[in-house]
């Protein structure tokens, strides 16, 4: 029988969320291991939650709070940003409600945590775990849009996406000084390549491209797939950016349908040659 959790500090207004979460914790004798057994959260990011490093989505916050037997809208409201302030403009009219801004630190351990995690289903084939993993990557996409891009950038070395495409020698922060839309497109294309090394194991811009065109030729009628063609010419998928993003979300679904390619496997799938300026 769980036992209910009766005294938690009595000074909510200077406790943190995740004083609470780890005082909850501690109250019922669960291990971390065992929350996650019981929620799914990885226990490395219940860590962060409860260091005050990073804090829940609204959905990890309901599971915890229903496992824990904590009030969900007072948690969910722990954290609110004072709600007056003294100060005023010139002409003393006063000031808005305004919220502070919330720190990031902590979001890129958060990140790794998720990819491990969405790494671990795809080593069990998904099985079971489609919705989940599903959900993974949404919250992944909106995690990963709070990562600086020296964040990104080292995230991304990391995963062992392809050397031969960074942007500048100044890599994703001197495409910012150029041209911000074009920076912001380039880490939206990092981060899909990042979630590709978790639900399939690879960087598809990492794969010898013939390699990966027999994939696409192997998959185009299942998924009705029209490659690229030029000047009339058939049997021609263009380079890398784009074919890639035409067979991604098949491959993904094949995964998540525990019909994944496997690209751990150099005689089949040989890497790309980083190519070397004459």
């Amino acid at each position: 029988m769980v036992k209910q959790v009766r005294d938690l500090p009595e000074n909510d207004a200077i406790v943190t969320m995740g004083a609470k979460l780890r005082a909850a914790r501690d109250e019922l004798g669960f291990s971390r291991a065992k929350v996650q057994e019981e929620t799914g959260i990885p226990a490395k990011t219940l860590e962060h939650y409860e260091a005050g490093s990073s804090e829940p989505t609204l959905t990890r916050l309901k599971a915890l709070c229903d496992l824990y037997k904590l009030p969900f809208g007072e948690m969910a409201g722990a954290e609110e940003a004072p709600k007056e302030s003294s100060k005023e403009p010139v002409g003393g009219t006063p000031i808005e409600e305004q919220s502070v801004p919330k720190e990031v630190d902590g979001e890129l351990p958060v990140v790794e945590a998720l990819l491990e995690e969405l790494a671990a289903f795809r080593v069990a084939g998904f099985d079971g775990s489609q919705r989940r993993a599903m959900a993974l990557v949404s919250e992944l996409n909106a995690t990963m849009k709070r990562l600086e891009s020296d964040e990104l950038e080292a995230l991304a070395e990391t995963r062992g996406l392809f050397e031969g495409d960074r942007p500048t020698a100044d890599g994703i922060f001197g495409l910012f000084v150029e041209d911000v839309d074009e920076a912001q497109r380039f880490c939206g294309l990092v981060e899909e390549r990042i979630i590709d090394t978790a639900i399939l194991g690879a960087d598809l811009y990492a794969i010898d491209r013939e390699a990966l065109i027999t994939v696409a030729d192997d998959i185009k009628d299942e998924f009705n797939i029209e490659e690229p063609r030029y000047l009339g010419w058939s049997d021609c998928w263009g380079d890398y950016a784009e074919f890639v993003p035409l067979i991604r979300e098949p491959l993904r679904k094949l995964a998540l349908m525990g019909k994944g390619v496997d690209f751990a496997d150099p005689g089949q799938f040989p890497a790309r040659e980083l190519e070397v300026a004459a």
